[in-house]
């Protein structure tokens, strides 16, 4: 998801998922502004036809349209760096914390 706007004050908008007409009509540059600095998400609501075992069937969907969380990737503490899940430097760090939780609930027992 992006949006942009040029000089010439044209620019563009995506949304993954989206039907085109929410994204022409309903979404502006400024609600992307607002999801990454308030950290929220907005729903809308699309109407839709599918097919369900050959029986067509129109449907009315709610759906995250923007989203500031990206849950396909780790974000380290810093905030900047990233990681794809699986990737070998957060399984390190898995480790560690791990080791580091088992030590302070040892101590604790103590």
């Amino acid at each position: 998801m992006y949006s942009y706007i040029k000089d010439n004050q044209k620019g563009g908008k995506t949304a993954k998922g989206i039907k085109k007409n929410i994204i022409k009509n309903d979404i502006k540059h400024e609600d992307y502004k607002t999801v990454l600095i308030n950290n929220k998400q907005i729903h809308h609501t699309m109407k839709t036809i599918r097919s369900s075992n050959h029986q067509l069937g129109s449907y009315e969907l709610n759906k995250v349209s923007l989203s500031c969380f990206d849950d396909k990737r780790y974000i380290s503490n810093d905030g900047i760096k990233s990681y794809s899940y699986g990737h070998y430097a957060i399984i390190h760090l898995f480790i560690k914390l791990t080791l580091l939780y088992f030590l302070i609930y040892w101590y604790s027992l103590i």
